[in-house]
């Protein structure tokens, strides 16, 4: 699903960028040069805006139960992984978003998963909401892919954004309650 989800992406960028360079004979598939060079150049109908792209770096987590993880062996609290985060609107009040990617989980099994939600903007820095994410592991719900809503808040410092989650103990799914921290890099500045 994973693999999927970015080869789609990588295809449609360069479906839009060859389309883009139809009746052109410049680098810059048809779009005009930007007055500032440092400005990315693409064509006036590409549909991925890369200034909405994000790289998610995961990660640390934090088990408050510290008896039950050490029985369990779900006492990995290093999570590396990677994942990509595009933001779809930007309203006045919040932004809709997607992410898809992998990180190690807590029972160091790789966890796979893409998610679509919604941020409510609290200020000029802060966001708080969710997302509804299809997640597969072998650490979690028994191996079996589930959908699972997740909080999440965001503090945008600028140059990077740090994000907090927490995942919720839930019976024969998620055995062990986290705290999952994490930053986000934009693609383009």
């Amino acid at each position: 699903m994973l693999r999927t989800a970015f080869v789609f992406l990588a295809l449609s960028w360069l479906g839009a960028a060859a389309a883009g360079d139809e009746g052109s004979s410049d680098l810059t598939g048809g779009a005009h040069a930007p007055e500032n060079p440092s400005q990315r150049i693409a064509p006036a109908d590409f549909w991925l805006n890369l200034h909405a792209l994000d790289l998610n770096v995961y990660g640390l987590s934090y088990h408050p139960n510290r008896e039950a993880v050490h029985r369990k062996n779900l006492d990995n609290q290093f999570n590396p992984g990677l994942s990509l985060h595009y933001q779809l609107v930007d309203y006045e009040r919040g932004t809709t978003f997607a992410e898809v990617g992998a990180f190690e989980d807590s029972g160091r099994n790789w966890a796979k998963f893409a998610d679509l939600g919604y941020q409510f903007k609290l200020g000029s820095q802060w966001k708080m909401g969710g997302a509804l994410a299809v997640v597969n592991s072998r650490t979690y719900n028994g191996g079996t892919t589930f959908v699972a809503m997740i909080p999440l808040m965001t503090y945008d410092l600028g140059p990077i954004k740090l994000n907090a989650t927490y995942l919720p103990r839930i019976p024969r799914h998620n055995e062990i309650a986290a705290f999952a921290f994490y930053f986000s890099i934009p693609i383009v500045r």
